[in-house]
């Protein structure tokens, strides 16, 4: 599941239109999806679970700390799609989501999804109905909600914030890529197209091996003497420590590609954290060739 995606086949939804949103409580949607999550995302769990973030990713994410494991213990009610499926390792079957308080945007908006458009919001469905209907049947004999209604239950403003300067974040650092790019040689600045196009076409899972692991902690678990209540701040905070980082990487290199090291490892970083919050890796590779891009 991910609220910033734009799937070509979403209905958009207004604040007014009610829709069957009122929650079974049957954990179905606990089982059996893909949640990712953006850094400021983990380390609001790994607070909430009284751990360092790096233990958090290790325990209880998977593909570079981007995506919640699910493990545990398999569903033993639901429609056939569903039945045996894991749930989430942080879902207990005794008492629901065990970070409830700190759950992540995904959870928070399903079954809606969100987008961002010409710098607004977009709220919408994917498909022709609610996937609640096959998940929980008995939704359709609770109450209908309005769709902004539902959305201010869920306070959700953190979390929006968060994935918007994540995405914000992640296009800055194409481009900041590509601003480097232009003091190496034209026949390594001419492969990165290329290089992009392999990346983007490796999994989740696959795309963390292209990352050094001391990077990979800079990107998913930061340490960041920043609060966690204002995502705006943390997330300029993180920006700040990872260019800073990177400067301070490659400015005292001895190596004749050092520029174009930082500035492949850039573009990784930059999808590889996109990836969380919806970010169109189109509209990246676009950057990358060289391509004017609105917004």
């Amino acid at each position: 599941m991910a609220p910033d995606a734009s799937p070509s086949s979403a209905s958009d939804l207004t604040d007014t239109d009610r829709v069957h949103l009122t929650c079974t409580r049957l954990g179905t949607c606990c089982h059996g999806h893909q949640i990712f999550i953006c850094p400021w995302e983990l380390a609001r769990l790994a607070s909430g679970m009284g751990l360092e973030a790096t233990a958090f990713r290790e325990r209880y994410t998977d593909c570079g700390g981007t995506r919640l494991i699910f493990n545990g213990a398999a569903l033993t009610h639901g429609p056939p799609s569903h039945f045996g499926k894991p749930a989430c390792a942080l879902y207990d079957p005794a008492s629901g989501c065990t970070v409830h308080a700190q759950r992540p945007l995904v959870c928070r908006l399903y079954p809606l999804g969100r987008r961002r458009r010409s710098g607004r919001t977009v709220y919408h469905q994917v498909g022709s109905q609610l996937p609640c209907f096959a998940l929980c049947p008995t939704v359709t004999e609770l109450p209908q909600l309005a769709v902004g209604d539902y959305i201010r239950e869920q306070d959700i403003s953190a979390a929006e914030i968060a994935h918007d300067a994540y995405a914000a974040l992640a296009y800055g650092m194409v481009k900041a890529a590509m601003v480097i790019s232009r003091h190496i040689p034209s026949t390594q600045a001419g492969a990165l197209p290329g290089y992009f196009a392999e990346l983007r076409a490796l999994s989740a899972n696959e795309r963390p091996s292209r990352i050094p692991a001391d990077w990979l902690d800079r990107l998913t678990a930061p340490r960041l003497a920043v609060p966690l209540d204002d995502p705006a701040i943390y997330v300029q905070a993180h920006g700040q420590a990872l260019a800073g980082a990177l400067q301070a990487s490659f400015a005292t290199s001895t190596a004749a590609d050092a520029l174009s090291q930082a500035t492949r490892l850039y573009l990784t970083l930059a999808l590889h954290l996109g990836a969380t919050v919806g970010t169109d890796s189109e509209v990246m590779a676009r950057l990358v060739a060289g391509e004017a891009v609105d917004g």
